[in-house]
């Protein structure tokens, strides 16, 4: 499976104090654990810190409207791998909260498994103002987008899984029949399990779910079906998912 590479992971900046040797380092700043480091964030772009379960999680906040919009990345990602197409939704009046998983960027996850991380990151852009929630992940994202929507209290406007394994950590195949909300599955026909795991998981939620599935040709994978400048297909799923949002969580 061809996948393009991967932005480096977030290095953690840790100010040393200037004063004598062997004095601790100071606590970082409330305000962020500087996610994103590794790439460059635009104007006004926001460092936020929150944690659930012993969990120490850093993100960045884009944008200002009520509609928010949660990005979580993919195995081996972090706040970098999101940044281009949170910018674009950013852009259109989201509000757009990406963050860095536990044990990945600057996060850690102490007992957290991954769905409550994504709930906590929901609570963290509700309390910035969002006054309505869309969950979107991409793969290991994905399953955990999936897991947490029926935790999520009030309920999301809607959930994207972008290549989600039906199983990675999180479990999806549980989740996926309590699914209320709108939910939108997305995965690449040549990304063999990916592809299967989307059709298992559009099967097993209900009927009286508004559910989509699309299934594009091509071997590209999770954030990466939403990537500028790729083949015809990333076109497809971009435009789609442009569709659900203005359908189920407009601006």
């Amino acid at each position: 499976m061809r996948r393009p590479g991967l932005l480096a992971a977030a290095a953690i900046a840790v100010a040393l104090a200037g004063c004598s040797g062997g004095d601790p380092a100071p606590t970082p700043s409330p305000t962020g654990l500087n996610a994103g480091a590794a790439c460059e964030l635009p104007a006004g772009a926001r460092q936020t810190r929150f944690g659930e379960h012993g969990a120490d999680l850093g993100g960045v906040i884009l944008g200002s409207g009520q509609t928010g919009i949660v990005l979580a990345h993919q195995n081996g990602g972090d706040v970098c791998q999101w940044l281009p197409y949170a910018i674009e939704l950013a852009g259109q009046g989201y509000r757009v909260l990406a963050f860095d998983f536990g044990g990945f960027g600057v996060s850690t996850s102490g007992d957290a498994s991954t769905p409550q991380q994504v709930a906590a990151a929901a609570a963290t852009l509700r309390a910035d103002g969002a006054t309505g929630i869309v969950l979107v992940g991409a793969s290991m994202g994905g399953t955990a987008v999936l897991a947490a929507a029926p935790t999520v209290t009030p309920a999301p406007l809607a959930v994207v899984a972008l290549s989600a394994p039906a199983m990675f950590g999180a479990n999806a195949l549980d989740a996926a029949p309590k699914l209320t909300m709108p939910v939108l599955y997305a995965a690449g026909e040549f990304e063999s399990s990916f592809a299967d795991s989307a059709r298992e998981l559009y099967g097993l939620t209900p009927k009286t779910t508004v559910k989509e599935l699309l299934i594009v040709p091509t071997d590209w994978h999770g954030v990466f079906l939403v990537a500028l400048g790729g083949p015809a297909a990333t076109d497809t799923v971009r435009a789609k998912l442009a569709e659900f949002l203005k359908s189920h969580a407009p601006v």
